[in-house]
């Protein structure tokens, strides 16, 4: 069976337009994205360099100047066997140190303000340590933080309980009517 002119007309038309198709398809896939890849990418990672004793540290956020209190560089006395190195180390451990502790007695001095101008709420005070547990469980249970504080009386000793303490009044009387609603014996407020 032979082919018609018109059918051989056709299959040379498919393939001209199979072949148009697949070079398309070349052009998009491989040559378009090296044309429209402005920035070469690079194969190899940066080359970084570490040098032990000679790390750097990266700066700390910075404290509003108000706040933070001038430092004082701490005194490095230099050993006669002792290398640079060693003792540039040695000083940012000092100064890390120094940091540290000036920190930590910023924290406690706030700590201590905050105990100073605190709210309380008196919740009671027991001879036995279990209805004082039942107490602070039921402020606990309400969401509300408590402490005991033991005191000498003249029956022997007395544990108090109180809520808060609380940054200020408002706070604590909120706090109180928390628990009044809840059915406890609760205390006026008072400043700690």
């Amino acid at each position: 069976m032979a082919d018609s002119p018109e059918a051989i007309l056709l299959k040379r038309r498919a393939r001209r337009r199979l072949v148009g198709a697949v070079a398309l398809v070349i052009v998009v896939v491989v040559i378009l994205p090296v044309i429209l890849d402005q920035q070469p990418r690079s194969v190899t990672k940066p080359l970084t360099l570490r040098i032990p004793g000679m790390e750097t540290e990266s700066p700390a956020p910075a404290a509003p100047p108000s706040l933070q209190p001038p430092r004082v560089a701490p005194k490095v006395e230099e050993n006669p066997g002792s290398s640079p190195t060693d003792t540039t180390s040695k000083s940012r451990a000092q100064a890390r140190k120094t940091a540290r502790k000036e920190e930590l007695q910023r924290a406690k001095a706030k700590e201590a303000e905050v105990r100073r101008d605190a709210y309380v709420v008196p919740l009671g005070a027991f001879t036995h340590a279990d209805n004082a547990k039942q107490v602070r469980d039921k402020a606990t249970s309400a969401g509300i933080k408590s402490y005991t504080e033991t005191v000498k009386v003249a029956q022997g000793e007395s544990t108090r309980v109180r809520a808060g303490p609380f940054a200020n009044r408002d706070s604590a009387e909120k706090a109180r009517q928390k628990l009044k609603s809840l059915g406890m014996e609760v205390g006026q407020v008072v400043q700690k």
